[in-house]
């Protein structure tokens, strides 16, 4: 299974949980492999451009599909053509985290901090065109901030530098920072799903913090590569629905900061991701994301 993300992060969270139980489904171990970079599309692209034999997978996002216009013209591959969706598997929230130094408790009150000093909150994410930077520069957008990127290759490579203080924040997945919100290290300010999450039930929703309609965070599901055989794309369109219905599967789903989602299939869950990309890069277009 190739994860497009680096080891620590939500993704590879919600990889590691799904390797399991996709094991145990079919009889064998499934290996998580990282390959991060390019906001997703570097494993994307090696998924692609693997042997389509039914013994690799990719978990993949919108990402793949390339969430800005620019990164979309760019791709190596056609994710239309060259990856095949089997089933959407869980869609995951965000968080704002900051460093405590900073001084704000408070959604609203980093938005007054921002607009006092404009420019000098820098903000990490998992790398251009991915679902937090995108969500970063929606969020600024629709504040009228002026926020500056930093870009890393996963989301746990940007929580060692908010805890240090290099950067001021960062918007990563809940299960990335769990642990630092817990030891105190980093400030949780919101969630970027549509309810709390039992990992920071004290962290409200966008909406509770001030924010309407603002509930993004990425949608993850299974595709292979274009020319896997139909058996094993069958096979996995038959499992994938039980591990998404099994209990202890939700239950370490949720405890990883996930949200269960309908386990949609073949071109119903295609047309889903591809939607979500065009929404995203509306988004973008209408943020002023320009080309980094």
């Amino acid at each position: 299974m190739i994860v497009p993300f680096a080891p620590g992060g939500t993704t590879d969270g919600l990889g590691r949980v799904l390797a399991v139980s996709l094991g145990e489904r079919l009889g064998q171990q499934v290996v998580v492999e990282n390959r991060p970079g390019g906001g997703g599309t570097i494993g994307a692209e090696a998924a692609a451009r693997s042997t389509p034999d039914g013994y690799t997978i990719l978990l993949g996002s919108a990402e793949a599909f390339g969430m800005t216009d620019a990164m979309k013209k760019r791709l190596s591959y056609n994710p239309d053509k060259d990856l095949v969706p089997v089933t959407m598997m869980a869609r995951s929230p965000n968080v704002f985290i900051v460093h405590p130094s900073l001084g704000v408790n408070t959604l609203a009150e980093l938005i007054a901090f921002a607009k006092a000093n404009p420019g000098k909150i820098r903000y990490g994410s998992p790398g251009i065109g991915s679902n937090p930077h995108l969500i970063g520069e929606v969020f600024a957008s629709r504040l009228k901030l002026e926020l500056t990127h930093v870009p890393y290759k996963g989301g746990g490579a940007g929580i060692a530098d908010v805890v240090s203080g290099q950067i001021e924040m960062l918007i990563t997945g809940v299960v990335t920072s769990a642990a630092r919100v817990k030891a105190g290290q980093v400030k949780p300010l919101v969630i970027t799903g549509s309810a709390r999450t039992p990992l920071m039930p004290e962290v409200p929703t966008m909406a509770q913090a001030g924010v309407d309609n603002f509930v993004l965070g990425a949608l993850f599901g299974v595709f292979v590569p274009a020319g896997t055989p139909a058996e094993p794309i069958e096979r996995l369109a038959r499992e994938l629905p039980q591990v998404s219905a099994n209990a202890e599967y939700k239950k370490r789903i949720v405890d990883i900061g996930q949200e269960i989602t309908e386990p949609l299939q073949g071109e119903a869950f295609g047309r889903v991701i591809r939607d979500e990309a065009a929404r995203w890069r509306e988004l973008a277009n209408m943020a002023g994301v320009k080309d980094e």
